[in-house]
């Protein structure tokens, strides 16, 4: 995700155009992340319907490196994104249905994020824009793997004689608040994934120190997840979320008011705080709320949201970059990020 933008540069597709693939990508992935995830809960089939996600994303990222015309890349890109905001929150339904800490088990993609970016980093500054692509399917093919060595036992979390209640699941006024800000801070998180690199190239960062800051970034949210499960027991979980929004309020003003790369790579432990905290403690909140029976539903509207977000900051944002220049994309997530801080405190009063 990091190096899709900067590639799309190399090939010459633009700012707009940039974010009209982005969007679009995120609008299919959100349609179809509701649907996935009611198929899931239905089926109990989550370990075949990963298998098959992780096949479209090998496939894609495979053609993406063949073929440079913006219509091919719009159809490429929008299958993986289907298949990757599809199969999050698929993985982490089946985390949250074992015996496991779900914390202990998340920090585990962050770890893999980080390196992956790390490495990632590194390849492209040797090899050039477009050799990340291969990595991604290199990784995609040990996923596959790992994904048939899961127990099958683990997908069927449900009662089967229960009915998946969407009416009741829809008309939850506290996980409605959540899915909204999700929307927000998911929307932004998902804008800066897409367009970090460029903004990282515009205030004068090298694509190594970026897969450097990267690893940096992602890697301390290892620390933060690891911490989640007794904060979270101390403080609730609506207090560990609360403090993820505002950590991300700071870290994006931050972006946007010191725009320059040893500040931002100084600024790591943010992210850590803000993804890592808001992912270890998002989906055990859902748990709370939310009848069993629609878990798999819930994370994957919630997911939705998040996807729905990123189409809309993710078009924003490049006709930002187009007019402005990236630096300005952070005062925009600036400004949604503290509407989710807003409405997490209203729907601590919707609670009481």
């Amino acid at each position: 995700m990091l190096y899709l933008s900067q590639f799309f540069e190399a090939i010459h597709i633009s700012g707009g155009q940039s974010g009209m693939i982005f969007a679009i990508g995120s609008f299919l992935a959100m349609a179809l992340q509701p649907v996935l995830g009611y198929i899931n809960d239905k089926t109990k089939k989550s370990k075949e319907i990963l298998i098959i996600i992780t096949g479209m994303i090998f496939i894609t990222l495979l053609l993406m490196n063949h073929i440079n015309s913006f219509i091919g890349i719009l159809i490429l890109y929008s299958l993986y994104a289907i298949a990757v905001f599809c199969e999050m929150p698929l993985m982490d339904t089946i985390s949250l249905s074992t015996e496991y800490a779900f914390g202990k088990i998340r920090l585990w993609g962050s770890i893999g994020f980080a390196v992956g970016a790390l490495v990632s980093g590194k390849v492209v500054e040797l090899f050039g824009s477009s050799s990340f692509l291969y990595l991604g399917a290199v990784a995609s093919i040990v996923t596959g793997i790992i994904i048939l060595k899961i127990p099958v036992k683990i997908n069927n979390s449900h009662e089967d004689d229960e009915k998946v209640d969407l009416k009741k699941l829809l008309t939850n006024k506290r996980y409605i608040i959540f899915v909204i800000i999700s929307m927000l801070f998911l929307g932004t998180n998902n804008g800066h994934n897409s367009y970090f690199a460029v903004y990282f190239k515009e205030i004068g960062g090298s694509m190594a120190l970026l897969g450097t800051t990267v690893f940096l970034m992602t890697l301390s949210e290892v620390p933060f997840i690891g911490i989640s499960p007794k904060l979270i027991s101390k403080k609730g979980v609506e207090f560990v979320v609360t403090l993820a929004v505002l950590c991300m309020t700071i870290r994006w003003g931050v972006y946007f008011l010191f725009s320059k790369p040893s500040v931002i790579a100084g600024t790591f432990l943010f992210q850590g705080a803000s993804v890592g905290l808001f992912f270890a403690g998002a989906n055990l909140y859902i748990r709370n709320i939310v009848a069993k029976n629609t878990l798999g539903t819930a994370i994957t509207v919630f997911m939705a949201a998040g996807s729905l977000g990123g189409m809309f900051v993710q078009y924003i944002s490049g006709v930002i970059i187009e007019q402005y220049g990236a630096v300005y994309i952070y005062g925009f997530f600036s400004v949604l990020v503290f509407a989710a801080l807003v409405l997490m405190f209203l729907e601590k009063k919707l609670k009481n």
